[in-house]
């Protein structure tokens, strides 16, 4: 009786390691069409692996990925319910909040994504790059005053983060004060020449007081430097 216990026991244990080694097997998969950028296969096995966890603790992190996965298949509304998903299962974790933020953020849903970057500043108080997202979100809407003053608080709170001062350029050109704007971007060119996020922000500059030939040198410098072309396509579409 106890030699058909113990056969019994060694089964159950043998069967427990090949489920666990297929969950591993999975997470693998994921991994290599992640890296290859197979984001259909990418989705398919992430969705095995929601499958095969229904009680893991890590359910609502395996949501979360899955939305990230579908935002890279242009699946908005998928990705929308996977992260809604994950708040409902974990509704104290930031990054849950962060990533439909900017989800929300992309999709123009404005209301909806204050909530949410809200709620995660609420979590993180002290995560600036939370703060430096929302600011930016505001700026997007228009709200080009409460934007500034973040942009101010978090230059006063980390006054070496240059992106920060990049950020508040693009603000004031948004606002018309291209003397403010040069002055910002001109510090952060200063700190740092190589930094192409800015070149191509003064080079904004110059584009919206029409000297399209000195815009046209500083968007041109940033590809040179490595910056991807496709994305500022539009702004080399300026430049023929």
């Amino acid at each position: 009786m106890s030699k058909l216990f113990s056969l019994f026991f060694l089964v159950i244990i043998s069967a427990g390691s090949i489920q666990a080694q297929s969950v591993q097997e999975i997470q693998d998969k994921i991994n290599e069409c992640y890296s290859s950028r197979d984001y259909k296969c990418a989705e398919k096995e992430q969705k095995k692996l929601i499958k095969k966890s229904k009680k893991s603790p890590n359910l609502a992190r395996y949501y979360s990925d899955l939305g990230t996965i579908q935002r890279r298949l242009g699946k908005n509304k998928d990705a929308l319910k996977s992260y809604d998903k994950a708040i409902k299962l974990e509704n104290d974790r930031v990054v849950f909040y962060t990533n439909r933020a900017t989800l929300h953020m992309q999709l123009e849903n404005y209301e909806k994504g204050n909530s949410d970057f809200e709620s995660a500043i609420e979590l993180d108080p002290n995560n600036w790059e939370i703060a430096s997202d929302y600011a930016t979100f505001k700026k997007r809407q228009g709200l080009l005053k409460e934007a500034l003053e973040d942009f101010n608080k978090l230059i006063q709170k980390y006054p070496e983060e240059l992106i920060f001062y990049n950020n508040r350029a693009d603000t004031f050109l948004r606002m018309g004060d291209h003397d403010a704007a040069f002055k910002d971007i001109n510090f952060v060119l200063e700190k740092d020449p190589e930094y192409q996020v800015a070149i191509i922000t003064k080079g904004e500059i110059y584009l919206d007081l029409e000297q399209t030939e000195e815009a046209c040198s500083y968007f041109k410098q940033a590809v040179d430097k490595g910056f991807d072309a496709n994305r500022i396509s539009y702004l080399l579409k300026e430049c023929k």
